[in-house]
C-alpha cells in the first residue's frame, strides 16, 4: 500500500481515484475470504434478543468497530497520498498506534478488564513513539510541509487516531470479557468487522456519488 500509492500518484493518478479503487479492492478481498470461509459464525458469551432478533451480544460492540474501521481503511491511503514520504507516514501513523495502546490499557486495567502487567519496557516505547511522531509532525520536513498547519492532514490524522483507539478498545474488550469456555474467536470478530466496515463504506460512498454538492 505504501509502494503503490506513491507510484501511482506520482504518474498522474488522481488521489481520490486512487483511494477509491485500493479502498474497494482490499475490502472485497477481505470481503470474499470471510464469506468464503464462514468465518461470520461468532462463537458467543451470550445469544441476546435485539429487535425482535435473537443474535450474539458481541455484535453490539463489534459492529461500532467495523464501523471505525471503514476509516481507518481510507485514512490510511490518504497519509500515504500526503506529499510526505512513506516513511514519515509510517512513523505518524504506527507511533500514535503504540501511544494509543498504552493508553487503552491503562484504561482498561483501571476497569478491571485487563489483568496483565504492563512492563517498564512497554513505557519506554511510548515515549521513543512519543518522540518520533512529535518531531514528525512539528518539524517541517519532506521539502517543507507543515504537517501541523495543513487542516487536510491534521483532521486525516485526528481521524485516524479516534477511530484505531476506538477499535482497539473494543478488539482488547472483546478478549478480555470472554465467558468461562468460550472461545476467543478471532476469525469470528474479524469477519463481523469486515462485514459492516464493507456496509458502511459502500453507504458513504452512495451517499457522496449522490450528492450534487460532492
Amino acid at each position: 500500500t505504501g509502494v503503490s500509492v506513491k507510484y501511482l500518484l506520482g504518474i498522474g493518478m488522481p488521489d481520490m481515484q486512487y483511494l477509491v479503487y485500493s479502498t474497494i479492492g482490499g475490502n472485497l478481498i477481505a470481503l470474499i475470504i470471510v464469506l468464503a470461509l464462514k468465518w461470520y459464525k461468532l462463537q458467543s458469551n451470550k445469544i441476546i434478543n435485539f429487535l425482535g432478533m435473537k443474535i450474539p451480544e458481541e455484535y453490539l460492540y463489534i459492529i461500532p468497530s467495523g464501523i471505525c474501521t471503514a476509516i481507518v481503511i481510507p485514512t490510511t491511503t490518504l497519509m500515504y497520498s500526503l506529499p510526505i514520504s512513506v516513511m514519515v507516514a509510517m512513523v505518524i501513523m504506527r507511533g500514535s498506534v503504540i501511544i494509543i495502546s498504552r493508553l487503552i490499557d491503562a484504561i482498561q486495567i483501571r476497569q478491571g478488564i485487563l489483568k496483565k502487567r504492563v512492563y517498564m519496557e512497554e513505557n519506554i516505547a511510548v515515549l521513543f513513539a512519543l518522540i518520533a511522531v512529535a518531531i514528525n509532525i512539528f518539524s517541517g520536513n519532506d521539502g517543507g510541509f507543515d504537517f501541523i498547519y495543513n487542516t487536510a492532514a491534521v483532521v486525516i490524522l485526528t481521524s485516524y487516531i479516534i477511530a484505531y483507539f476506538i477499535r482497539i478498545y473494543i478488539m482488547n474488550y472483546y478478549k478480555n470479557t470472554r465467558g468461562k469456555g468460550i472461545k476467543q474467536d478471532n476469525k469470528g470478530f474479524f469477519a463481523v468487522e469486515q462485514i459492516a466496515a464493507t456496509i458502511t463504506m459502500l453507504l458513504i460512498g452512495i451517499v457522496f456519488y449522490s450528492s450534487p454538492e460532492l
